[in-house]
């Protein structure tokens, strides 16, 4: 934890507008600095990221917030104003002010009026799928139903899947579980079988942003439930890319539903809580489900088998998995340029004792090439959930996919191929700095990658202590703790 001293530089309250700016003084110089901004109301509160800058040393947040509509559904009266600093190492350390903001209007026209186009099309989205579910608002609530929604795949995989197989044991529960891909408009093909779901469950799980979940208002007996698909804290997303390339505004119904969130450590939660836009005391350190698997021997002695059963011919040697995240907006809006990752050339600097596992982000239609001498000696594994690849992998090359955390449970080595890691910083950007967080070499081309898996010098050490900082004690606990989570909400 870095200390530093704080100074407030601008303070401007109008009636419906928080216009703050904030300096830090630190006490050495950091690497990748991160300035929030906290707002709590009663027993509610709300982290918020600032625009960030490092001049001279001294490290400045500014940001202008809608005060109206910080928290979700209401105006609160009062809100109290502090701050967190973090060096993009180690924990961030929050300051107290004596910063209050009181006799705060709602102002629903005034930012419809300043809503970006995207923000007013969801308005009227939001609207119309209200009216819809009116009839389905009239059904009570089962006391015993819990349901499942993802719109990442069209089957369940990672954490959802692992939730589901552990809930659905639990006696007498009524379990349920949708999956359709494809963003806003897949959901639409599912539209009156999740609404009567919605509004007749008492426990709903989703693993991603589910787009239904924002557009209509959940019932009050029902407990909605984020499980998210990745673990650990690694690139931003949700309100922590504020001031970025995301057009979330922080008055959005995105994510603000969500009764509780599920995280793999306790480091990681004001991360999450950011994120989300919800109170950090709804973040619960209860593991990664997806991971529990990861444990267990047999099961990946069974997974190994079936592996090398589908690609016999690369039964004998040495894989090395390729995993990449996308670029761009999201599910629907994304891409990978392929051509950073030439198979064949890979391949030839690995010589013949190695093969390739292929496995890319679920939301990307990219397929990679390569010749048709080199198609015994790579697996593409597109139905294959990633985790059930990581058994078989003996080197992994990413990028900013949160694999990383799944593969350090397994010590697997690895490289970063980040060639485009200043323009990602830029437009994304990472909770932490991204040079010292992650557990191996960063390169910046795929030959690069190649000559590191070959020549097996490897810190595995580094790669034990980031699974240890990331999980601590949860790996192989998450699902039983969620099961003992949803026994206690059904139980309400």
């Amino acid at each position: 934890m870095t200390n530093a001293v704080m100074k407030i530089e601008k303070f401007e309250v109008s009636k419906f507008e928080i216009d703050i700016a904030v300096s830090f003084a630190p006490e050495k110089e950091v690497l990748s600095p991160r300035i929030g901004i906290i707002f709590t109301s009663d027993n509610e509160n709300r982290r918020l990221p600032m625009k960030t800058e490092v001049k001279n040393g001294m490290v400045f947040g500014a940001g202008k917030y809608d005060a109206s509509r910080i928290f979700y559904g209401k105006t609160p009266k009062k809100v109290t104003l502090s701050f967190s600093f973090g060096d993009g190492i180690d924990i961030a350390k929050e300051y107290e002010t004596d910063l209050s903001v009181d006799g705060i209007k709602k102002n629903s026209f005034f930012r419809f009026i300043k809503m970006p186009k995207s923000e007013k099309i969801k308005s009227v989205i939001e609207k119309l799928l209200f009216a819809l579910s009116l009839p389905f608002r009239a059904l009570k609530v089962k006391p015993n139903r819990v349901s499942f929604f993802s719109n990442r795949t069209d089957y369940p995989t990672g954490n959802l899947k692992a939730a589901y197989e552990t809930i659905k044991d639990i006696d007498n529960a009524d379990v349920h579980i949708i999956c359709k891909k494809g963003g806003a408009k897949g959901t639409l093909a599912v539209l009156f079988r999740f609404m009567y779901l919605y509004m007749t469950s008492r426990v709903v799980f989703v693993d991603d942003y589910y787009h239904l979940v924002s557009y209509i208002k959940k019932k009050s007996k029902t407990k909605l439930i984020q499980l998210w698909h990745g673990c650990g804290a690694f690139k931003t997303f949700g309100f922590s890319r504020y001031h970025k390339d995301s057009a979330l505004e922080i008055y959005s119904s995105n994510h603000r539903q969500y009764d509780c969130a599920i995280v793999s450590s306790p480091e990681i939660c004001p991360f999450y809580a950011e994120a989300f836009g919800i109170s950090l005391e709804k973040v619960l350190a209860l593991g990664s489900p997806r991971c529990d698997i990861l444990k267990d021997e047999e099961y990946k002695k069974q997974k190994i088998d079936e592996f090398f059963s589908q690609f016999p011919t690369l039964k004998g040697k040495k894989l090395l998995l390729f995993a990449p995240t996308f670029r761009g907006k999201g599910n629907g809006n994304c891409y990978y340029p392929t051509e950073k990752f030439n198979v064949d050339k890979v391949l030839e600097t690995l010589g013949d004792n190695w093969g390739i596992i292929i496995k890319m982000h679920p939301y990307l239609t990219e397929k990679m090439t390569f010749s048709k001498e080199n198609s015994n000696r790579v697996a593409d594994c597109e139905k294959w959930d990633i985790n059930d690849v990581l058994f078989s992998a003996d080197f992994l090359v990413t990028d900013y996919s949160s694999v990383i955390f799944e593969a350090s449970i397994l010590e697997i080595p690895m490289a970063f191929l980040a060639f485009d890691l200043d323009e990602y910083i830029e437009k994304r950007d990472f909770y932490y700095d991204f040079k010292s967080f992650v557990p191996g070499a960063i390169v910046q081309t795929d030959i690069e990658a190649a000559k590191i898996a070959k020549s097996e010098n490897y810190d595995i050490q580094r790669v034990k202590s980031f699974a240890e900082k990331s999980f601590g004690n949860t790996a192989g606990n998450a699902c039983k703790n969620i099961k003992e989570l949803t026994i206690r909400l059904l139980e309400e």
